[in-house]
């Protein structure tokens, strides 16, 4: 027999050692708290649970320490939600993106299960006051299932760019443009100057002022939101940076994934000259041991995609497929709805 019902603390070894055999990496307990409690919005976490038969003895308890389940049964699948401050074409308010859609790799008798499971999540989504439509990531397998049953349909499909970091001219890192350098300033103090790159870990209300005067529409990039997302994730690493150019600010944020940096944050506004500070980062993190760097195809800014391509950035890797679902019943189309909004690669759950 499986139950489906809202995930409770018994669950998250469980449902860990789901993500192992599935994705190849565990969830640990502090990265659901972290995901599903402390982010700056709502969030639905669903299980489905397969009771453990009941056997002689002790047995019963040892066969549901095997099945990861704390004694409650075995984790078998689950499906998550965030409500996250947003903007988008003619409206402000939350948008709902659908995360960690996971299931058994055995598959016996599950599917009911996941509809049922798919069914609890999605009730009531999106609600009143929300974006008019909901998104996500999913897997193929799991975009067929939601397209047959939940009305799911594909959004757009991210082409990903990545490339070398540029080396460092003749004499090395001091002779790039050191002179965009300040010393790091955790949590991006003013920079008091015309010209500079300041790092930290963190940011102050400077980043979404940045993220404003690009005037694009998408999941709102407040401090409380970045900081969520990046400085208080556990057992990741990001690094903020703080450009300024000639009186213009811009924002960027990279995740250390191996030798690679990925650009989970890039809002530069058009109004800057970014190739000196994009060229200072690279020599940054150079420094730090990475050797390549992997973007999303910026916002609605040309003059950023001609930036990457002066950078050696060029289309590489899989494709990053975006499927979406409107309210049920459809009062509106929710492709045309999500026309503009723009998906930076952090909105993306960097495995």
């Amino acid at each position: 027999m499986i139950s489906v019902r809202p995930t409770e603390p018994g669950d998250l070894p469980g449902l860990s050692a789901l993500f192992e055999s599935r994705f190849g990496h565990p969830l640990a307990p502090e990265e659901w708290t972290w995901k599903y409690r402390q982010l700056p919005g709502e969030a639905r976490s669903m299980v489905a649970v397969k009771a453990v038969e009941a056997v002689e003895g002790d047995k019963a308890v040892e066969a549901a320490a095997a099945a990861g389940g704390g004694g409650g049964g075995e984790v078998v699948a689950h499906g998550g939600a965030l409500r996250l401050p947003a903007r988008w074409r003619g409206g402000d308010g939350g948008i709902w993106q659908l995360v960690d859609f996971v299931g058994s790799a055995s598959g016996r008798g599950l599917r009911p299960a996941l509809v049922e499971l798919g069914e609890r999540l999605l009730a009531g989504l999106p609600g009143d006051g929300d974006a008019p439509w909901l998104f996500g990531f999913p897997s193929d397998r799991h975009f067929r299932l939601g397209e047959r049953v939940f009305g799911y349909r594909p959004l757009l499909t991210l082409v990903q760019l990545a490339g070398p970091l540029p080396e460092p001219p003749p004499g090395g890192v001091a002779a790039a443009p050191a002179a965009l350098f300040a010393p790091a300033i955790t949590g991006g103090g003013d920079p008091g100057t015309d010209t500079g790159l300041w790092s930290g870990d963190s940011c102050g209300d400077w980043a979404e002022a940045v993220w404003e005067s690009c005037a694009v529409p998408g999941v709102r990039r407040s401090a409380a939101f970045l900081n969520w997302r990046y400085w208080a994730r556990p057992h990741r690493y990001y690094r903020f940076y703080r450009l300024r150019r000639r009186g213009v600010e811009g924002l960027a944020v990279f995740a250390f994934v191996g030798e690679e940096a990925w650009a989970a944050e890039l809002w530069l506004p058009p109004a800057g000259e970014w190739y000196s500070p994009m060229l200072a980062i690279a020599a940054d993190l150079r420094t730090a041991g990475l050797r390549s760097w992997r973007f999303w195809p910026p916002p609605g800014n040309p003059d950023a995609a001609g930036l990457l391509a002066r950078l050696g950035i060029h289309p590489d890797g899989a494709p990053r497929f975006v499927g979406c679902r409107g309210a049920a019943p459809a009062r509106v189309d929710p492709v045309a709805a999500a026309g503009g909004f723009y998906y930076a690669m952090g909105d993306h759950d960097l495995a």
